[in-house]
């Protein structure tokens, strides 16, 4: 028995190592000055990488965003509180809060992911469309077993992407990148034409030649041949055939980021015309 007890204390101290380490955190909000805790991850895992860009494995993917309780703007930046103090930028928060405080915010923050309300946010602020693509799309992981709003999620996420893509010319070093999101997405909302037509030019077009993206457009083709819409990852091992030998695990991509890095407190724009609401 003092055995077992040691085996299962060894176990347990096994488990814990390999777990996603978390801390509990204070936070103010520099729109309603709320203050409240909250635990966010300090360190995790990742085993791999989907093709939609989800980390895999020990790891909380996407991260956890502070949000405040009361008023729900998302805290995407620790530099927000001493922006905030900032006479220069008083007049961009006003305006900021009188959106956050809105009821258009509010009834749409309350019923749909914190990912998605800094999507909304970073929409006000003119960020780039590559960066509210990613919060949309980090949004439809946080309610991937739902139907409903995953579909419009993505939409949007494919949506903007689809913007930065056409922004972005052919020598943009990120425009493999974004076309290999753009027909991600279409493949995962079952576009089957859009999206095999897509990765049929990024074969032709042979602009990821040499890149450790290259062999995505065929292992994309495959998958829609399949008409198959699930996630899969990004080395291609759990679609491989027996035999056959998957494609190398590819480093991360160098469009995802923290959500601060695509943000600059500048005059807020008129609020978004149209967001989905989670069901």
């Amino acid at each position: 028995m003092k055995f077992l007890f040691s085996l299962l204390s060894a176990l347990l101290l096994a488990c814990i190592a390999c777990a996603v380490n978390s801390l509990e955190q204070e936070f103010l909000c520099p729109i309603c000055g709320t203050h409240w805790r909250q635990r966010i991850e300090t360190s995790s895992r990742a085993k791999g990488l989907r093709l939609d860009l989800r980390q895999v494995g020990d790891v909380v993917d996407p991260p956890t965003l502070p949000q405040c309780t009361k008023c729900r703007f998302p805290l995407f930046s620790d530099r927000l509180t001493e922006q905030a103090k900032d006479p220069a930028k008083a007049r961009a928060f006003k305006r900021l809060a009188s959106f956050v405080l809105g009821a258009d915010f509010q009834m749409l923050a309350a019923k749909n992911p914190s990912y998605f309300a800094l999507a909304q946010v970073q929409q006000v602020l003119n960020a780039p469309h590559r960066h509210i693509a990613l919060s949309y799309l980090r949004a439809s992981w946080q309610v991937e077993d739902r139907e409903i709003p995953r579909r419009r999620l993505l939409e949007k996420a494919c949506e903007h992407y689809m913007a930065a893509l056409a922004q972005a010319g052919p020598d943009d070093p990120q425009h493999g990148e974004l076309a290999l999101l753009c027909g991600e997405i279409e493949r995962r909302l079952g576009k089957w034409d859009d999206a095999a037509k897509r990765f049929s030019e990024l074969e032709s077009s042979r602009i990821l030649k040499g890149t450790p993206q290259a062999d995505i457009p065929a292992l994309q083709l495959r998958l829609i041949a399949r008409h198959d819409s699930a996630p899969h990852l990004l080395d291609g091992a759990d679609v491989a055939q027996p035999g056959e030998k998957p494609a190398l695990q590819l480093a991360l991509p160098s469009l995802m980021g923290k959500p601060d890095d695509a943000l600059k407190l500048g005059q807020p724009s008129k609020a978004p015309s149209e967001a989905p609401q989670e069901k």
